[in-house]
């Protein structure tokens, strides 16, 4: 089938033809996008219509070139590429917090600051308020602050690279049978130089410090100690809905170095666990942002695609053409195979420069 022409191709592996005889009229309303380095084409699908091109295009627009070929624009909707992971709308607007909260873009600038951020796990009935900062932005005042408000144990989200790079091994062996939602904590530390019996705000800050360092070595550490290490586990809140992964997924979408310091909040007057009025009214009274990890898990759920295309292959059957496509998971590397009969759906494509408005086919 022959086409409507264009004077030079827009990409080089597009062929275009000067010849004309027929062309058809737009049929299918089925539309695609095929993205390249430059132009963004929309492909619109046509059908078996015996029109010729003068009925395509008004007559103002007709043109022809020393082959006699007609060329010409004509006027169309294109549809904005989206690239969002698809979430549904159920979920809510992201950058909206939930009643009682800050916004989580609120929490992120007050990271970039070097101030404190509340997080609270509001997904049963055990709430439980972590105060939480970038540990690479630490100072005695604020290690005091912890201790004043906290349970009194301090402890530093890692990854687990940084971990074995430091060579701190997990208080207990990870099993299966092990409680997932529990924290993962390693041997405790306190840093080796600089530091008396690594108890005081002063040591503990220190020894933060020498973990939130991509310098540090092992041999800067000391074992047992008064700071807390705990595992991060790959995939954040999106893995596991814990106050270790909140405060690490945190400090790193503030684009921060992926080192977090929590400590457990709890009421000053009874020892137990701050209550959720309690730990607003702390927030209130320090200006500081207070956040979900319900909203935390929404954030990152509507800005990040989970899943790659690893491949795809077509699989011949009695049945017809099939085509599988291969995703794999971010998350925990798991592999999804869709498996698509593949139903041809078009005989020809016309494609439109949305720069030039100006199209040709594709045969």
């Amino acid at each position: 089938m022959d086409s409507a022409s264009f004077p030079r191709p827009l990409i080089s592996n597009v062929i275009t033809h000067s010849l004309h005889r027929s062309c058809t009229t737009p049929h299918s309303a089925r539309f695609g996008l095929w993205k390249n380095n430059v132009t963004n084409l929309a492909f619109y699908a046509v059908g078996f219509s015996k029109v010729g091109v003068e009925d395509m295009f008004d007559d103002s627009d007709l043109k022809r070139n020393e082959n006699g070929a007609i060329l010409g624009t004509f006027d169309s909707e294109i549809t904005q590429e989206n690239n969002d992971f698809f979430v549904s709308e159920a979920e809510g607007d992201p950058d909206c917090p939930s009643k009682g909260y800050s916004s989580i873009e609120h929490a992120l600038n007050a990271l970039r600051e070097g101030k404190f951020v509340v997080v609270v796990d509001d997904e049963n009935s055990n709430i439980e308020g972590n105060l939480i900062k970038a540990a690479s932005l630490i100072s005695t005042k604020n290690v005091a602050f912890m201790i004043k408000h906290g349970s009194g144990i301090i402890s530093v989200g890692m990854k687990e690279q940084d971990l074995r790079r430091l060579n701190l091994p997990l208080m207990s062996p990870e099993t299966e049978e092990e409680d997932s939602s529990a924290p993962t904590f390693t041997i405790t530390v306190d840093a080796k130089y600089g530091t008396s019996t690594g108890v005081s705000a002063a040591d503990r800050a220190k020894t933060i410090l020498v973990l939130s360092s991509p310098e540090s070595k092992p041999e800067d550490l000391r074992k047992p100690g008064h700071v807390f290490p705990l595992k991060y586990r790959n995939g954040g809140v999106l893995r596991r809905a814990g106050h270790t992964e909140a405060s690490v997924d945190l400090v790193t979408l503030a684009g921060l170095p992926p080192f977090s310091v929590l400590t457990a909040l709890v009421d000053v007057e009874d020892g137990n666990m701050a209550s959720l009025p309690g730990l607003r009214s702390l927030a209130l009274e320090c200006n500081l942002p207070i956040v979900s990890i319900t909203d935390l898990i929404r954030y990152r759920r509507k800005r990040e695609k989970l899943v790659e295309r690893t491949y795809v292959s077509d699989l011949p059957t009695k049945w017809g053409l099939f085509r599988a496509y291969c995703y794999s998971s971010k998350l925990d590397g798991t592999e999804h195979v869709a498996v698509v009969k593949v139903t041809k759906l078009f005989t020809k494509m016309v494609c439109w420069d949305v720069k030039h408005r100006t199209i040709f086919s594709r045969l």
